[in-house]
C-alpha cells in the first residue's frame, strides 16, 4: 500500500472512485504457500504408494492416469506453481517405479523417454490449466467478497448519525478485512484519546499510540512496521474534516498489518482503501449536515424575529393608545369628570398596562428564540407542561371555563418553558376571542403528539388558519395578533408545527404537533 497515501474526505463528494481489483491475468503469479507444497507432496506420496502396491495388477497406463490425477488435484487445490512442482514429482516417481531399469531415475529405452516426455507435457498442461482455473476462482471470490464488503460499508455508513457511529462501522469492517485488531482515536485537548476498538476491549500499545499521533499531526498515513521490526503493529490513517466554523476535526483509524504472503492481500488492501475513503466522506456528510442544521436554525430565528416585529406594532399599538388617551383625558378633563368616569379611565389604564406586561413577558420568553435559540431540548412530560399552562391561565382569568382533558402522554424532547408558554398563548387567544368553555386536550396521532386548544367561538378566519398550517413564518394576516405567530414560532423551534381546524360543534381547534422520539420503546415511552 502506498505509504504516501493521505486519506482525507474529498470536498467534491461526487468524485468517489469505485473499488478497483487487480486484473485476473496476474493471479497465476501468486506465490505458493508452503502448506500447498506439503499437501501436494502427501498426495503424491499416497498415489506413489498405491501405484507401487498395485503395479502388478494394474496396466501401466492406469498408473499414469493416477499420477495425472494427483497433479490435477494439486494444481486445482493449491495453484499453478504447486501443480507444476507436483508434475515434476509425478514424472520422477513414475520413472522410478515403472520405467526400466526400475527403482532408478535412469532411462534406458528411447521409447520410455518419449513416454515420459509426453507424460511431462500432459502433467504440465494439466497443472497449468487447473492452476489457472483455481486462480480465476480465487479472483472471482475475492472480487465478490470485496464488493460485498463495499456494499455493506456503504449501507452502514448511510445510517451513521455521529462520528462515533462512523468510527464503529469502519472498525468493524477494518477488523474483518485485516483479521486483526482495529482502533479509532479522536483528538481531545490536543491529545489522542481512544474512541473505540475492535475487538471490544483491545488496548493499543505505546508504539501504536506514537504512530497514531504521528499520522494525526502530519496528516498522512503511518504504516505498521514490518514483521520482526520494532514499531507499531497497526497502520494508521487520519480522517479529518472542516466544520462550519472552519475548525479541523476528525479521527484516526488503525488496523492490523496485512500478511504480505496472503494470496488475497491485493483485494483486501483495495477494500480497506474504499472503507477509509467512504468513512471520510461520511464524516464530511455529517459536518455538512450540522452546518445545514445550524443554517436552518438561523433562518428560523430570522423568520421568527420578522414575525414578532410585524405583530408587535399591531398588538402594542392598541393598549398604548388606550393608556395615552386615558391619561390625557384625566390630565386635561379630570377635574370636570364625574368620579365614575375617572374610575373607568383608571381601570382601563390598569387593564391595558397588564396587557402590556403580558406582551413583555412573551417577548422575554422569545428573546432566546430570536437570538439563535437554541432551545434547550430535554425529556419533558408533555402532560405536566399542559397542566402548568392551564393552571396559569386559570389564575389570570378566574372567570373563564378552562378544562384540561389529558390522558397519560409520552415523554418528548422539548423545552418545558417554551411549550407551556405556547399553550398558554393559545388559551389566552381563546379567552379573548371565544367566550365559553375552553378545552385543552392531548393525544398521540401516529408519529406526533398533539396538544390542542378548542373553544366554542366563531372559529378562525380562513386566512389565519391557512397561514398557521403553512411553512411560512412571516407575513401573518391582519388580525393574527402577537400570540399566534409566537405559538407558531415556538412550535417550529421545537421541531413541530401548528394546525388550525374547525371543531365538530363549532369553534376553533388550534393544535401544536410535536414529533415523538424515534424509539417508542425507549426512554420516550410512557
Amino acid at each position: 500500500m502506498d505509504k504516501r497515501l493521505v486519506v482525507a474526505p474529498d470536498p467534491l463528494m461526487d468524485k468517489f472512485d469505485p473499488p478497483r481489483l487487480p486484473p485476473d491475468d496476474r493471479r497465476w503469479m501468486t506465490a505458493p504457500r508452503p502448506g500447498g507444497f506439503l499437501g501436494a507432496a502427501l498426495l503424491l506420496a499416497a498415489v506413489t504408494l498405491a501405484a507401487d502396491r498395485l503395479h502388478e495388477l494394474l496396466p501401466e497406463n492406469v498408473s499414469i492416469l493416477l499420477f495425472l490425477t494427483a497433479v490435477l488435484v494439486s494444481a486445482a487445490a493449491f495453484g499453478f506453481w504447486v501443480g507444476l512442482a507436483s508434475a515434476v514429482g509425478a514424472i520422477a516417481a513414475f520413472n522410478y517405479l515403472f520405467v526400466e531399469p526400475h527403482f532408478t531415475l535412469h532411462i534406458a529405452r528411447p521409447r520410455d523417454l518419449v513416454t515420459l516426455a509426453v507424460f511431462l507435457l500432459a502433467a504440465a498442461l494439466t497443472g497449468i490449466l487447473a492452476g489457472r482455473l483455481r486462480e480465476q476462482v480465487d479472483a472471482a471470490k475475492g472480487r465478490a467478497a470485496a464488493l460485498e464488503v463495499v456494499s455493506r460499508v456503504s449501507g452502514d455508513l448511510a445510517g451513521a448519525r455521529s462520528t462515533e457511529d462512523v468510527a464503529r462501522i469502519a472498525l468493524r469492517h477494518l477488523h474483518g478485512l485485516s483479521q486483526g485488531p482495529a482502533v479509532a482515536l479522536r483528538a481531545e485537548g490536543g491529545r489522542l484519546q481512544l474512541l473505540a476498538a475492535e475487538p471490544d476491549g483491545h488496548l493499543p500499545e505505546a508504539s501504536d499510540l506514537d504512530a497514531a499521533d504521528i499520522a494525526f499531526r502530519r496528516g498522512r498515513a503511518e504504516l505498521a512496521a514490518a514483521k520482526g521490526w520494532s514499531g507499531s503493529r497497526l497502520s494508521f490513517y487520519p480522517l479529518s474534516v472542516q466544520d462550519g466554523a472552519g475548525n479541523r476535526r476528525g479521527i484516526v483509524l488503525g488496523h492490523a498489518r496485512l500478511d504480505p504472503d496472503r494470496s488475497d492481500k491485493d483485494w483486501r488492501e483495495k477494500t480497506i482503501e474504499v472503507v477509509l475513503g467512504q468513512s471520510g466522506q461520511a464524516l464530511q456528510r455529517l459536518a455538512l449536515a450540522e452546518a445545514a442544521e445550524a443554517e436552518r436554525r438561523r433562518a428560523v430565528t430570522e423568520e421568527t424575529r420578522a414575525a414578532l416585529l410585524a405583530s408587535l406594532s399591531h398588538d402594542l399599538r392598541t393598549p398604548l393608545a388606550t393608556i395615552l388617551g386615558a391619561v390625557t383625558t384625566l390630565r386635561e378633563l379630570g377635574a370636570t369628570l364625574p368620579p365614575a368616569s375617572q374610575t373607568d379611565l383608571l381601570a382601563a389604564i390598569e387593564e391595558e398596562s397588564e396587557r402590556l406586561a403580558r406582551y413583555v413577558e412573551k417577548l422575554l420568553q422569545l428573546t432566546r428564540l430570536q437570538a439563535g435559540i437554541a432551545a434547550q431540548m430535554a425529556w419533558v412530560d408533555a402532560g405536566d407542561a399542559a397542566l402548568a399552562a392551564v393552571t396559569r391561565a386559570r389564575r389570570s382569568w378566574p372567570r373563564a371555563q378552562i378544562a384540561a382533558e389529558l390522558a397519560p402522554l409520552p415523554m418528548i424532547r422539548a423545552e418545558a418553558g417554551l411549550l407551556e408558554q405556547a399553550l398558554f398563548n393559545l388559551v389566552e387567544n381563546a379567552v379573548k376571542y371565544a367566550p365559553g368553555p375552553i378545552r385543552l386536550t392531548g393525544a398521540v396521532e401516529g408519529p406526533e403528539l398533539v396538544l390542542a386548544v378548542s373553544d366554542s367561538g366563531r372559529g378562525l378566519p380562513a386566512a389565519i388558519a391557512a397561514w398557521l398550517a403553512s411553512e411560512e413564518a412571516v407575513g401573518a394576516p391582519p388580525g393574527a395578533g402577537l400570540g399566534l405567530p409566537i405559538c407558531k414560532g415556538i412550535a417550529r423551534a421545537l421541531g413541530g408545527r401548528m394546525t388550525a381546524a374547525r371543531g365538530v360543534s363549532g369553534g376553533a381547534v388550534l393544535a401544536i404537533r410535536l414529533p415523538l422520539p424515534p424509539d417508542p420503546g425507549g426512554k420516550g415511552a410512557a
